[in-house]
């Protein structure tokens, strides 16, 4: 029983992991605050969670600042293009409803096909850029590359990343519970087990 509960025992890692998660969610939302910085704050905060999984831990406040700092530029023109980019796609959608024409269903599907890509850079790119010294284009190519040739589990971390804000939208009981649980651990938990799942991917090309 004293090494369960011990300082090297599972009981206490589980316990501290938490907190640090806690800890980086909230100095995530901090960082996040002004709005255009969301996406260095995305970066440093995969960061931080993929030296988690791969056990290159270091002091977090620390490491997150670093890598707000290093990848700022980068992270933040890459965010005012996906939100630009999002905002066009939902003024598609929603202007889609009113079109009657006949080529109504082509411009649904090619609607779906750049949600589908969109979706890709939302997920993918922030956890390239924390990861690798890379160019802007050198990043948008190189995901775009990894995710055909790992479109399966792009797929889990897309509906992981991603589910949950979407199933917020259709229930008021998740929607409470997601606003609950980001204030406190959902944003750095769930960049910390999709970090998993990315880890897997990057080592293909790692070695």
């Amino acid at each position: 029983m004293g090494s369960i509960l011990g300082i090297d025992g599972p009981v206490y890692h589980f316990l501290s992991r938490v907190v640090e998660l806690i800890l980086l969610n909230i100095v995530f939302i901090l960082f996040s605050l002004p709005i255009v910085t969301i996406g260095a704050s995305v970066t440093a905060m995969f960061s931080i969670t993929l030296k988690m999984v791969r056990g290159e831990e270091g002091g977090l406040i620390n490491g997150f600042w670093q890598a707000f700092k290093n990848n700022f530029k980068q992270s933040t023109l890459i965010w005012g293009l996906l939100a630009l980019f999002g905002i066009i796609l939902a003024l598609n959608y929603f202007f889609l409803q009113f079109y009657t024409g006949k080529f109504s269903t082509i411009i649904l599907m090619s609607l779906v096909m750049f949600s589908a890509i969109f979706c890709i850079y939302l997920v993918l790119i922030f956890p390239y850029i924390a990861r690798y010294k890379c160019t802007i284009k050198e990043a948008c190519i190189n995901v775009i590359k990894i995710s055909i040739a790992n479109m399966y589990f792009i797929l889990l971390i897309i509906v992981f990343i991603l589910g949950p804000g979407v199933l917020m939208l259709f229930s008021p009981l998740w929607l409470v519970i997601k606003l609950y649980m980001d204030i406190f651990i959902g944003f750095s938990f769930i960049a910390y087990v999709s970090s998993f799942m990315i880890r897997r991917i990057f080592e293909k090309y790692e070695t």
